[in-house]
């Protein structure tokens, strides 16, 4: 009897053409999807491997000159992006990908593509990403919004359980056949994953929230096809639900994160940390400090001491102003990271919010890891001017005249090699949205009991 069913689908499918035809047009934008995001990904990868070379030559090749002229004369790093991105770019093209850095100033991330499009060109991006998450669920419903509706206006409902076919079988039968179909879609995915990515916990994991994801809206579908009267009330329904869960309550849910937890501009930003982090105070301190080197070395000029004042003053400025920028920096980060955190925890009211969230995070192109990129640059930063000032403290005095380093200098600065932190290290940022589906799938496991309730009822008529 279960065979049975299943033919019947498939020839019913195969007789309106619909089923083809939606097969062949959901195909064809996750080709054309894959293809530009292939494209765009490889040429950011070159990019960013060309001026990593580039950057690192500069430096080793600025000749001889003063350290803390070098440290002015500063470098450039790029974010080096993950095999995942190519699916999910994420926040990629809006967070900013190169920091420059140099002394006395922590500067944010910059050049970020989105700035370089058409305004219009920004609401009409193709990625597989929207494919996935946004067109995915509109072919499930278009799929399967009738599979027990149209049974019910043909008759045939009962007649298939008049034949010894149980409601659970013939729902599930149904949710299963819908499940198979449309995870069709997700073979281009698992083919990149394999070609592109190394089998990890992140690839495992993005590949199984989206069969989450599909089996979630599969779920529904049938669901609601079964409960509905007629297929047309059903696919009304079913397109009002997805609308509302992956168009409007994203847009409402941003809206509602920035208007609880308001950021100041990155303008507004920058004064601030002019205003307060190079302040009369800092003067004052770097004066008592250089009375306490002073009484410390008990001498009674800079020149009498045993090493470069200057270097010394320098990297002690470097210290005190990165104590100001860590407390501005974190202050603004923390708001930022409220904003993200907002936003995710609404995925309990739709599913595309939650599988946003961790599809972002596994792909490493989400608001956490630009973080933990920024973190890794100002690390390097801070090391440059360390080394540069030092040097500058324990060898200026034994020379005469300007003193000047050297690329031996240059060479003690380890190139900068950022590596995306594990996924493990992570996880605990995302719980509230691996909650947020489990949230939904107990959520539709219980509508789906009730559903086989209104079934059984129907076979007893």
């Amino acid at each position: 009897m279960l065979t049975l069913a299943l033919k019947k689908e498939w020839v019913d499918a195969k007789r309106q053409g619909q089923l083809t035809w939606l097969l062949g047009i959901a195909a064809l934008l996750l080709l054309v999807a894959c293809l530009s995001s292939w494209q765009s990904h490889s040429r950011y990868v070159a990019d960013q491997q060309a001026v990593s070379q580039s950057e690192r030559a500069r430096w080793l090749n600025q000749g001889d000159k003063g350290p803390h002229s070098a440290a002015h004369y500063g470098t450039y790093v790029m974010k080096p992006t993950s095999s995942l991105a190519l699916l999910d770019a994420g926040l990629q093209d809006y967070q900013g990908n190169v920091i420059r850095l140099e002394a006395h100033v922590r500067n944010n991330a910059l050049f970020r593509p989105i700035q370089d499009t058409l305004s219009v060109a920004r609401f009409g991006q193709l990625s597989p990403a929207f494919v996935l998450q946004v067109l995915l669920p509109l072919f499930v419903i278009l799929v399967g919004y009738g599979l027990v509706a149209t049974e019910r206006e043909q008759g045939t409902l009962k007649q298939l359980l008049a034949m010894g076919i149980s409601p659970a079988r013939l729902f599930f039968t149904k949710t299963f056949m819908l499940f198979t179909i449309t995870s069709v879609l997700l073979i281009p995915v698992a083919l990149c994953i394999l070609v592109f990515n190394t089998l990890e916990l992140r690839t495992g994991l993005f590949f199984g929230v989206y069969l989450i994801y599909v089996f979630i809206w599969c779920l529904l579908t049938t669901a609601i096809s079964s409960l509905a009267n007629t297929a047309r009330k059903a696919l009304i329904i079913l397109l009002s639900l997805w609308a509302f869960t992956s168009l409007l309550l994203p847009k409402l849910a941003i809206s509602y994160a920035t208007a609880v937890h308001p950021v100041i501009s990155g303008q507004a930003f920058q004064s601030r940390i002019e205003s307060d982090v190079y302040t009369q105070e800092r003067e004052q301190a770097i004066a008592k400090f250089k009375q306490q080197t002073l009484a410390h070395y008990k001498v009674s000029t800079t020149a009498e001491l045993p090493f470069n004042w200057g270097g010394a003053q320098l990297q002690f400025g470097e210290q005190y102003a990165d104590k100001k920028f860590d407390l501005l920096f974190s202050e603004r980060n923390s708001q930022l990271k409220s904003q993200s955190n907002s936003y995710q925890q609404l995925g309990i009211l739709s599913p595309f919010i939650a599988l946003q969230t961790l599809s972002m995070g596994l792909a490493a192109t989400d608001f956490t890891h630009h973080l933990h990129f920024s973190a890794a640059a100002e690390k390097q930063r801070r090391l440059i001017q360390e080394t540069l000032n030092f040097n500058q403290r324990d060898n200026a005095n034994k020379t005469t005249g300007h003193y000047k380093a050297g690329i031996e200098l240059w060479q003690r600065i380890p190139k900068f090699n950022y590596q995306h932190p594990t996924f493990s290290s992570l996880y605990q940022q995302y719980i509230p949205s691996f909650l947020n589906l489990f949230v939904w799938l107990v959520g539709l496991t219980l509508l789906c009991a009730f559903t086989l309730k209104k079934l059984k009822l129907e076979e007893q008529r």
